[in-house]
This record gives C-alpha cells, sequence and structure tokens, in this order.
C-alpha cells in the first residue's frame, strides 16, 4: 500500500542522507532508511531473543533446583 504524505524535512539532512545511501531522489532515499530502521528493530528483537533463550537453556547448569525448592533456601 502506497500512501501520499507532505511532509517538511530538513533539506541538508536529507541530502546528507542521500550521499550516505545512495540513493538519487527524497522518495528512495526516505524508503531505504525506513527499511533499515524495520529490519534494524526487528533484527536486534531476533538476537535478544535468541540471546534470552541461550540463558534459559544454560540456567539449569548454575541453578540447583533441589536447593531452590528446600526449606532451608527460605529461612
Amino acid at each position: 500500500m502506497v500512501k501520499r504524505t507532505t511532509i517538511e524535512l530538513d533539506q541538508d539532512l536529507l541530502d546528507r542522507a542521500k550521499e550516505a545511501l545512495g540513493e538519487a531522489t527524497a522518495q528512495a532515499t526516505i524508503e531505504k532508511a525506513l527499511r533499515r530502521a524495520a529490519d534494524n528493530t526487528e533484527a536486534e528483537r531476533t538476537r535478544r531473543a535468541a540471546k534470552q533463550r541461550r540463558y534459559l537453556e544454560q540456567l539449569s547448569l548454575r541453578v540447583d533446583v533441589a536447593v531452590l525448592t528446600s526449606e532451608e533456601m527460605w529461612r
């Protein structure tokens, strides 16, 4: 779905972004920047979830469940 939107942009910032992203038009520059932002966010979420999974998988190696459930633990 394409949406037509009118916005005010800092021309110097847009020119810098065009050069940095290698795009010729404002539309292409903005679309590429939005795509990168969305991709980076999704990649970061995936990376963090994998890190949490690894932690939880290794947790049983570091925690003694028998100690945690014993009466001694909670005195």
